[in-house]
């Protein structure tokens, strides 16, 4: 339980810092009232489709806070539709010609130019470099695949913006179901914001003025975004630690009593052993280590199991805890699994002393009596 709940922690923290970092924008402005939306979307690649005017990027690239501006458009893959090879999946839609957020997250490639039949995939989508998917009729290949954050942006597809807009127009013939996307329509604003030597302003004080001056729009903080999770991420990990807490405690009680009943059901065999010459400490020694071999094969069995569950339902814990996923690295991973084996044989050498020292003190005769 405490490996599980410490695995989620870190991996949570660390999918929070590295998305975050790499969402590469100061501000992202979507319509009034949905940055919640977008924020929960970011977090588990749920898929969110709304639109606004073009026009709004315009608003935003005049306004004397901001340095650059490039804008995204929202789709969702059809379900169940022969002319989407990937169902239910996120496509954004990105302009290369002024993107700074997404090109940057190529692993070791050397792609600096995005055709318009190329698409970038997450890194969560099993998809390979030169692999060709279709989507709402048009088939689109796999130019890169995008570093892994743990967000649920490596769940989604990223189309070039014409290209979107181009199989939007083509849905009508090509597709089970048309795609209601017009050219004059995106979802949402990235925005970089002029550094303070050149007359910019904070984070949060742009974000005011920027909602104050075009109130169509309402504007996600990726540091808010990070603060919040992190947030609603603590009340949820406290009552896992409080419930391993508890789980360690009891596991100590009943390790002591099975050790004692074992102790007690083996009084002859340990009167046999010390009268044919066997000392107190030998005893002793012989309950403690059997002990410790039983809480060491037990460690390696329940973490063994431990990880593979987390394993196999990441994306599921990911969707109920609201927060993103992504496995620590080597050293982080083999540490904790180190601590926690230590901390089962601790727990099950210190549960069975009390057994140990009582088994090794009995007279005996008394010893040999009393297991008759």
């Amino acid at each position: 339980m405490q490996v599980s709940y410490r695995l989620i922690e870190l991996a949570s923290q660390h999918s929070l810092e590295l998305g975050i970092k790499r969402l590469g924008a100061d501000l992202v402005a979507v319509p009034r009232g949905l940055d919640q939306t977008l924020e929960q979307s970011y977090l588990t690649g749920e898929a969110v489709t709304f639109y606004m005017d073009r026009t709004v990027k315009d608003k935003i690239a005049g306004n004397s806070l901001v340095e650059k501006v490039s804008a995204q458009v929202f789709i969702k893959s059809l379900a169940r539709a022969s002319c989407c090879s990937l169902w239910n999946v996120y496509l954004i839609g990105f302009e290369p010609e002024s993107d700074f957020t997404i090109l940057p997250w190529l692993s070791n490639h050397p792609l600096r130019k995005i055709n318009p039949d190329q698409i970038l995939a997450g890194a969560g989508l099993g998809l390979e470099e030169g692999d060709t998917v279709r989507f709402y009729g048009r088939s689109l290949r796999v130019a890169g695949i995008l570093d892994p954050t743990g967000m649920g942006l490596d769940q989604t597809v990223f189309i070039p913006i014409q290209t979107a807009y181009l199989m939007a127009r083509e849905s009508a013939v090509k597709a089970e179901q048309p795609l209601p996307l017009g050219p004059d329509q995106i979802s949402a604003v990235l925005i970089k914001l002029k550094p303070a030597r050149q007359g910019g302003m904070p984070g949060y004080r742009s974000a005011y003025e920027l909602e104050k001056a075009i109130p169509e729009i309402s504007i996600i903080q990726p540091d808010d975004l990070l603060v919040r999770a992190q947030a609603n991420l603590a009340g949820t990990l406290r009552t896992l630690r409080s419930a391993s807490y508890a789980i360690w405690a009891i596991t100590a009680l009943l390790i002591g009593l099975v050790f004692a009943l074992a102790a007690n059901e083996r009084q002859r065999e340990i009167g046999i052993l010390r009268a044919l010459g066997a000392t107190q400490g030998f005893i002793f020694r012989m309950i403690l280590w059997e002990a410790l071999l039983l809480a060491g094969s037990g460690a390696i069995i329940g973490l063994i199991l431990s990880m593979s569950i987390l394993a196999g339902f990441s994306r599921l814990i990911a969707l109920s805890l609201q927060v993103p996923f992504y496995w620590p690295g080597a050293f982080e991973l083999g540490l904790l699994l180190f601590l926690a084996a230590v901390s089962a044989l601790l727990t099950a050498g210190v549960s069975a002393l009390v057994p140990a020292i009582q088994s090794s003190r009995q007279d005996p005769y008394e010893a040999i009596r009393r297991g008759e």
